[in-house]
């Protein structure tokens, strides 16, 4: 898709944490604990409609997977960051928990995951719309959240923390 045939949101999306407004705590904090080689398995993004939620995922996405390995430096020009920008990264993968709310959709995520990252160091899932995944979507995907390999990472994105099951809380 053509830059300027994007919708407005999409063609000014923040690429960058320098880029976000009204999110420094949140970037600090992440950057942080990037630099600190304290990345957690999983991070989960919560807040009002619109908020950036998605945005900041893909972020944290381009910045541990960048090949020039800080972020800031990079400035979209790596081919992981630029594959990520343009969706089509094949170790980030968006789903969209809203149309993929079943068990066998997590199930196949588990088995996908199974496989080590293709061209970068971490194998990443950001699923938006985290809160509609069923009762036992939430289960399955359980233990690999408990227990993942050290190359996976999972970025989660709702606006109903209060879907989400305590133990899925508890472990981002």
């Amino acid at each position: 898709m053509n830059n300027n045939s994007k919708v407005l949101a999409l063609k000014y999306r923040p690429q960058k944490f320098d880029d976000l407004i009204g999110q420094k705590v949140v970037a600090e904090t992440i950057i942080n604990s990037i630099k600190a080689n304290k990345i957690p398995n999983a991070y989960l993004f919560t807040g009002i409609r619109g908020i950036g939620k998605t945005t900041i995922a893909r972020i944290v996405a381009k910045t541990l997977n960048c090949t020039n390995g800080e972020e800031n430096k990079c400035q979209d020009k790596c081919s992981n960051c630029e594959a990520i920008t343009n969706s089509s990264h094949i170790d980030v993968l968006e789903i969209d928990a809203a149309s993929k709310t079943g068990v066998d959709d997590v199930r196949e995520l588990i088995e996908f995951s199974r496989y080590g990252p293709t061209s970068s160091k971490y194998k990443i899932f950001i699923i938006d719309e985290v809160h509609m995944l069923s009762k036992q979507a939430f289960n399955a995907l359980l233990k690999t959240l408990e227990e993942p390999p050290a190359y996976l990472k999972f970025i989660f994105a709702t606006n109903e923390i209060k879907k989400i099951p305590i133990t899925v809380i508890s472990r981002c």
